[in-house]
């Protein structure tokens, strides 16, 4: 499989838009997938069409041209690896250098633990999930099927409560709920997840962090939710289903966010978001409006001095 920027003979290339498509016709790859409208653009060559080519794209690849994960130059079952003799380990479980096990863990079928990754005692864990090197799971904590977990990620550590008192002496509050990740979640590197105050944190089936997201305790992210790096959501607040939230945005504490919601330009949610829509800045507006603010920021030097002139202009009038 290549990329149609940089096609190769015999390959297996994925094109959806007019740019590139000589050099892709030119490279005589072995079949092209591509749209109903770009079709008559590669006669002679094998055609796949497909009304969503970079779904396609995404399908094919999984299945075909991924990863193998088991293909490992450690074996099935590192003997440096340390295993709590109460934990339950399918045969199929691949176990990698220095990882350790706690007790009553239960791992499904075929999950993959890479290097020195740390599952502490009572942790459940779903068939299919993959862990990889660095990660640490929280005691109790709960993940779903089909998980992947990124290196250095954090599940389940103690959530940030603290009290303070009239000499603003700070008192920690300990944090005894746990982590709830539902199947088919991705959580990219060196994200944290913290575990509850009480109850749980729950991250809801399907959705996906990028890197470098951190998600307070006891925060519920509904179903299909996209976090984009650098993210902060603050403890108990909720966002509903299918929210996407880009690059650097933040939230304060106890805030909800209803579905369909996208946050866009480091977003600060700082008040509950209730009607689905595109919000920006901080705090949020509806995108329609912070645009036209935005214009309107960028004139102030020249309204200012037009202000100037009109002030001095009724000043003189009323000198008269």
């Amino acid at each position: 499989m290549s990329p149609a920027e940089h096609p190769i003979t015999g390959s297996l290339v994925c094109i959806d838009s007019p740019e590139n498509v000589t050099s892709v016709a030119e490279a005589a790859p072995a079949a092209v997938i591509t749209n109903e409208s770009l079709k008559s653009e590669f006669s002679g060559l094998s055609v796949i069409v497909s009304s969503n080519v970079k779904l396609s794209h995404a399908i094919v690849r999984a299945a075909f041209f991924d990863y193998d994960l088991r293909a490992s130059e450690w074996g099935a079952h590192h003997p440096s690896a340390v295993v709590h003799e109460s934990s339950v380990l399918p045969s199929n479980v691949m176990i990698g250098p220095g990882v350790i096990i706690g007790r009553d863990v239960q791992l499904g079928e075929n999950c993959v633990l890479l290097a020195n990754a740390v599952i502490e005692h009572d942790a459940v864990i779903g068939d299919d999930t993959v862990i990889h090197p660095g990660v640490f799971i929280g005691h109790g904590c709960k993940i779903g099927k089909r998980v992947i977990l990124k290196p250095g990620c954090v599940i389940g550590a103690e959530g940030f409560g603290f009290v303070q008192d009239d000499n603003k002496k700070s008192h920690r509050i300990p944090q005894r709920g746990n982590v709830v990740i539902e199947d088919d979640v991705v959580v990219g590197a060196n994200c944290t997840i913290d575990r509850a105050t009480y109850l749980e944190t729950r991250i809801s089936a399907g959705c996906k962090l990028d890197a470098l997201c951190h998600i307070g305790h006891n925060v519920f992210l509904g179903e299909d939710c996209i976090i984009v790096a650098q993210t902060g959501i603050a403890g108990s607040t909720r966002f509903g289903k299918r929210v996407i939230a880009t690059g650097q945005t933040g939230t304060l504490d106890h805030k909800t966010v209803t579905d369909d919601v996208i946050l866009v330009h480091r977003c600060g949610v700082t008040e509950d978001i209730t009607e689905p829509g595109v919000y920006a800045t901080t705090p949020p507006q509806p995108f329609h409006e912070y645009r036209r603010n935005i214009a309107t920021f960028r004139k102030l030097y020249e309204l200012r001095q037009r202000l100037q002139t009109l002030e001095k202009k009724i000043a003189k009038l009323s000198d008269h």
